[in-house]
C-alpha cells in the first residue's frame, strides 16, 4: 500500500482525504492514509459561541459528505451565515463519513498529535519520516500558526494590566468586568468577535489601517454577467498592477451604476469579490511577479470584500452609537502600546491580529525552509509551490492552504471552488500510487482476465486496423483455442468424482460455427434451442445422439427434424410429450423429460413439470418413444440447488426404471459459473463503491446514476471444475454412481471463457450539451448486451499515434436514442481519446455478442471472424441449412 500522510485535519485535510480516497476507490489505488490532527483549530470548535457567525455564505461550503446548507435544514437553521461551531460539527461529521467509507483495499487512521518536524528518509531520500513512522507522500495542511514573534508579550506592559493573548478559546475573555477599560488590537473579524461574547466599559480598538472592515458587498439581485466576463478577460490579461487597478476602477463604476450607489468602497468591494477567481489565476504563482505592490492592493480590498456579515456588523455598529466601542483611536494603531495603555487608562489588552499567512518563524514550514528542504518564493511570504502544491525542489511532499499565500491567492477560504491545487495533488498521488496509471478503465476500475491471443492482438494496432477496415464495425473476434481447457477441466472434475460427464455446448450463447466445430471435435455434444441452429450442427457433422434440443417453444416441423436425426429432446410439458408421440410414426423419438423442481425447496420456474406429474404420466412406456435420461433446468449457479435437482431426480429415474423406462443420464441445464475478473479484491472493491454510492456518498459513477441492480457476478468462486465437485459433494455423486447414470451439463458462456472480443472503431469525442464528455463508438449497444444490466469489464484502448489529455466519458453508441449506452459505468481515459482510436471489450463471447444484437435502423449487425485465420465464420456465409 502507498502510504501518505496528512498533517492537518481542517478544512484542507478533509478535502484532501476525501479527494484522495475518492480518486483511490475510482482508480483501484491501495492508500494507507494517516491524518495527524490536534484539532479543528480555533475557527470551528464546536463549544464556541453562538454569536460567532461565519464570514462566507453558507451555500459556499460542502463536503463529499454533504452540502453545508442542506445539512443545516435538516437542523432547522436558515441563516446565510451561521454559528461557526456548526460549521465545525459539520467537519467533524464529515470526517465520520469518510471514516465509514474507507474504499475497499484502503486504509483511514487519525492521529489526535501535533506534528512539529517530519525528515526526508529512505535509501533515495524521497520518503519522510513522521512520528517515527515512514510515508510516500506527506502532505502539510497546517492552517494557522499556534503563535509567531509578533504576538503581544505580557513583559510589554505594568503587572495591573491584563494581556490576553489570544481571544480563543472565548473562555480566555471570561475575566474581563464591566469596569474594564479594554484596548484592542486589530479591528478585523477577530475584533468583533471579542465584543459578542464581553461587555466591559469600552473597548478601544487599534489598527495600522486607522479603517474598520465593512460588510459584505450583496449584489445577488443585480444581473452582472456581461460586466464581469469582460472584467475576467481583461484581469487574466492585464500586465502589470496599473492595468489591473484600472480594470477594477472601470468594472466597480460599472457595477455602482446598476446598484444605482454612489459609494465607491462599496463598489470596489464588490467587483473584487465578484472577480476574486479572475483575480487568484492572475495573482497566483508567477503571475505574482509581474504584480509588484499587490500585496498592499490586497489588503485594502479585502476589508472592503470580505468583512463580517451584516448581523455581525449591525451588532458592531450599535456599540460604536452607545459607546461601547471608541473608534476615536482606530488610527493609532502604530504607535508604542504601552504609551498608548498609560493614556487611555487600560485594564485589559487583547491580541486580536492572528498569525500573518505565508512561512511563519516557529511553524513546521518554517523548519523545513531552515534546514534547505523547501523555500520561500522571492519576493513573497509564502512556501514555493507548483500548480499541484508539489513543494519545489520534492517529488513527495506537498503543501496547500495558509502557508503558501502570496504564492497562491486567497487561501483562506472554505469554498472548494476557488482553487483546484488539491484534486491535483490527489491525482499526482493516485498516479504515483498506481501499479499501472496509464491503463484505461472503468470508474471504478474492473480490469479483464486476458487470454494471451487477446493481450496480443490487442497489443497490435495495425492488426485490429486491419480488421476493422476489413470487416468493418463492430467486428467480433473468436478463438476457440480455450474451449478444449474449459471442457476438461469439468470433465476432469466429474471423473475425480466418479461420475461420467459429458458436455453440450449452449449454443445460444454464441452462433458462431466455429465453436461447434470444437466441441465436435473433442467429442462432445451442442444444446440447441431452434429449428435453424439444430440445422446448422447437424450440417457441422454432429451426431443426432451429441445434440439436445432444449427449445422452450418446439413448432411440430422442429420436432420432426429432431425426430429424424435421433436428437435428443427435453420434453417440456405433458402435452409436448403427446405430440411427439403422434409425430414419430415408424420412428423412435429420443426424449429427456424435463423436472421442474419442488417449488417449496427451490425457486418457481417455467421450465418442466413437476416430478410427480412426470411420474404419473410415465407409468408404462410408450411407443416411440424412449425415454433416454431427465433434464432440469435451472436458474443462477448455487451448487446447493443444483444437489437438490439432481437427488429429486435421481428418485424420479428410480420409479421411472420401476415403471419399464431405461433413463441413462441426468442433464443438468442452466449454465456453469465463470469468472471474468482475476481478482477477487477488484470485485469487493467495486461492491464497495457501489455501496457507498448507494448510500449517498460517493459520487455516482454511472449514467444518470443508474444503480445497475441487476448484474452478472463477474467475479466468482467456485467456477467450472471446483464448482461441480461442490455440487456431486455429500453423496450426490456417489447417487449418480449406483444408479449407472452419466451427467450431462450444458454450460455456454463458461465453455466460451477467453473464446472472443469484440473490436470498435471511436467515431467522435464531444460532450453532451451540459458538458458531459461522450466518446462515440461504431456500434449499438445490443452488440455488448445480455439481459443483465451492463458489462462491467474494463475495455481496451488499442490507439496509434499521438495521445491527448486526460478524460473520463462514456461510450456511446449508434441507436438514435438517448440511452444509447455500450457500457453504462464512466471510463477513464488517462491519454485521452480520438477519432479512429479502437475500443476493445473483453471475453464477450459468451452471451455478450449475440443474444440481443439488433439491426434496428438497419444498420448490419457485426460480423464475426476467427483469429488467427482472419476469416468470417462459416455464421456469416449464408450457408444453406438443408439437411444434406
Amino acid at each position: 500500500m502507498f502510504k501518505v500522510a496528512i498533517i492537518g485535519g481542517g478544512p484542507r485535510g478533509l478535502w484532501a482525504a476525501e479527494e484522495l480516497l475518492t480518486l483511490a476507490r475510482e482508480r483501484g489505488a491501495s492508500i494507507d492514509l494517516h491524518v495527524f490532527n490536534d484539532g479543528l483549530g480555533v475557527a470551528y470548535q464546536p463549544d464556541q459561541p453562538e454569536e460567532w457567525l461565519i464570514n462566507v455564505r453558507s451555500s459556499t461550503i460542502s463536503t463529499q459528505f454533504s452540502d453545508f446548507t442542506q445539512w443545516l435544514r435538516k437542523r432547522n437553521v436558515e441563516s446565510s451565515f451561521p454559528p461557526r461551531r456548526l460549521v465545525g460539527e459539520f467537519l467533524e461529521e464529515s470526517w465520520d463519513a469518510l471514516l465509514e467509507y474507507v474504499p475497499q483495499g484502503c486504509s483511514l487512521t487519525m492521529h489526535a498529535k501535533h506534528v512539529d518536524t517530519i525528515k526526508p528518509c529512505g535509501k533515495k531520500g524521497e520518503g519522510w519520516l513522521v512520528q517515527e513512522q515512514e510515508f510516500d507522500e506527506i502532505l502539510l495542511a497546517t492552517g494557522h500558526a499556534h503563535d509567531w514573534p509578533g504576538s503581544l508579550s505580557q513583559e510589554d506592559f505594568p503587572e495591573s494590566v491584563r494581556l490576553i493573548a489570544s481571544p480563543y478559546p472565548a473562555s480566555n475573555l471570561d475575566g474581563i468586568k464591566s469596569t474594564d477599560r479594554v484596548l484592542v488590537r486589530g479591528a478585523a473579524l477577530t475584533f468583533i468577535d471579542i465584543t459578542r461574547v464581553c461587555s466591559p466599559a469600552v473597548f478601544i480598538p487599534i489598527t495600522r489601517t486607522g479603517k474598520l472592515m465593512i460588510p459584505k458587498p450583496d449584489v445577488t439581485e443585480l444581473y452582472l454577467e456581461d460586466l464581469l466576463n469582460e472584467g475576467s478577460e481583461k484581469i487574466r490579461s492585464a500586465k502589470d498592477l496599473s492595468e489591473l487597478r484600472a480594470v477594477l476602477t472601470e468594472v466597480s463604476s460599472q457595477i455602482q451604476e446598476r446598484a444605482g450607489k454612489e459609494d465607491e468602497e462599496w463598489g470596489m468591494g464588490a467587483t473584487w469579490r465578484e472577480l476574486y477567481p479572475s483575480i487568484v489565476e492572475r495573482a497566483s504563482y508567477e503571475g505574482r511577479d509581474s504584480l509588484k505592490g499587490f500585496d498592499h492592493l490586497a489588503r485594502e480590498m479585502e476589508r472592503l470584500a470580505f468583512g463580517p456579515p451584516p448581523e455581525s456588523f449591525e451588532y458592531l455598529q450599535e456599540l460604536v452609537k452607545s459607546g461601547v466601542v471608541d473608534i476615536t483611536h482606530l488610527h493609532r494603531g502604530r504607535e508604542p502600546l504601552a504609551d498608548l495603555v498609560r493614556e487611555l487608562e487600560i485594564t485589559v489588552v487583547i491580541d486580536a491580529v492572528i498569525p500573518p499567512p505565508g512561512v511563519v518563524p516557529g511553524t513546521l514550514v518554517h523548519t523545513l525552509v531552515k534546514e534547505g528542504y523547501a523555500r520561500m518564493r522571492p519576493g513573497t511570504r509564502g512556501l514555493d509551490v507548483a500548480a499541484d502544491g508539489t513543494v519545489q525542489g520534492q517529488r513527495h511532499l506537498a503543501a496547500v492552504g495558509r502557508m503558501t499565500e502570496d504564492v497562491v491567492l486567497g487561501n483562506d477560504t472554505l469554498s472548494r471552488s476557488l482553487h483546484d491545487i488539491i484534486p491535483k495533488w490527489a491525482r499526482r498521488v493516485i498516479r504515483d500510487a498506481s501499479t499501472y496509471p496509464d491503463r484505461v478503465h472503468g470508474i471504478p476500475s474492473l480490469p479483464a482476465r486476458l487470454e494471451p491471443w487477446v493481450e496480443k492482438l490487442t497489443s497490435d494496432p495495425a492488426a485490429c486496423r486491419q480488421l476493422i477496415e476489413q470487416f468493418g464495425s463492430p467486428v467480433n473476434v473468436l478463438h476457440s483455442g480455450s474451449m478444449p481447457r474449459n471442457i476438461n477441466e469439468l470433465v476432469d472434475a466429474g471423473i475425480q468424482m466418479g461420475v461420467d460427464t459429458r458436455i453440450f455446448f449452449a449454443r445460444k450463447a454464441n452462433k458462431g460455427l466455429t465453436f461447434v466445430d470444437t466441441v465436435k471435435d473433442t467429442g462432445h455434444g451442442v444444446d440447441v434451442a431452434s429449428e435453424r441452429e439444430l440445422s446448422q450442427v447437424l450440417n457441422r457433422g454432429v451426431p443426432g445422439d451429441r445434440i439436445i434440443l432444449s427449445a422452450a417453444i418446439k413448432p411440430d416441423r422442429l420436432l420432426a427434424l429432431a425426430i429424424e436425426n435421433g436428437v435428443i429432446i427435453s420434453v417440456d410439458s405433458r402435452d409436448e410429450l403427446d405430440r411427439i408421440a403422434a409425430l414419430v410414426g415408424d420412428r423412435v423419438a429420443r426424449v429427456a423429460p424435463r423436472v421442474a423442481p419442488d417449488p417449496a425447496v427451490l425457486p418457481p420456474t417455467r421450465f418442466g413439470e413437476r416430478a410427480a406429474d412426470w411420474g404419473n404420466r410415465l407409468t408404462e412406456v410408450i411407443p416411440g418413444v424412449d425415454i433416454v435420461g431427465l433434464h432440469v433446468h435451472l436458474h443462477g449457479y448455487a451448487a446447493k440447488d443444483r444437489a437438490l435437482a439432481l437427488r429429486e431426480c435421481c428418485q424420479l429415474v428410480d420409479s421411472l426404471r420401476e415403471c419399464g423406462h431405461s433413463p441413462q443420464f441426468i442433464d443438468l441445464g442452466g449454465g456453469v459459473p465463470m469468472s471474468y475478473v482475476e481478482s477477487e479484491e477488484d470485485w469487493i472493491r467495486y461492491q464497495s463503491a457501489k455501496s457507498a454510492t448507494s448510500a449517498g456518498y460517493a459520487k455516482s459513477f454511472t449514467w444518470k446514476d443508474d444503480p445497475l441492480p441487476n448484474t452478472y457476478p463477474f467475479y466468482q468462486t467456485p467456477v467450472r471444475g471446483n464448482w461441480l465437485k461442490d455440487v456431486l459433494s455429500k453423496g450426490v455423486a456417489q447417487m449418480l454412481i449406483d444408479r449407472g447414470l452419466r451427467l450431462h451439463l450444458e454450460p455456454g458462456r463458461s465453455l466460451l471463457d477467453g473464446c472472443g472480443v469484440t473490436l470498435a472503431e471511436v467515431a467522435f469525442v464531444k460532450t453532451r450539451s451540459d458538458g458531459l464528455p461522450l466518446v462515440g463508438l461504431a456500434m449499438n449497444r445490443t452488440q455488448c448486451r445480455t439481459t443483465s444490466d451492463d458489462f462491467l469489464i474494463d475495455p481496451l484502448h488499442i490507439a496509434s499515434g499521438d495521445t491527448g489529455e486526460e478524460i473520463e466519458a462514456y461510450l456511446v453508441g449508434a441507436y438514435c436514442i438517448e440511452d444509447e449506452l455500450i457500457l453504462r459505468r464512466r471510463i477513464r481515459f488517462p491519454r485521452g481519446v480520438k477519432p479512429g482510436d479502437i475500443i476493445g471489450i473483453p471475453n464477450t463471447a459468451g452471451y455478450f455478442m449475440h443474444i440481443l444484437e439488433s439491426a434496428s435502423h438497419q444498420i448490419p449487425l457485426a460480423k464475426n471472424v476467427v483469429w488467427p485465420e482472419r476469416q468470417l465464420d462459416d455464421i456469416d456465409a449464408d450457408l444453406d441449412v438443408t439437411i444434406r
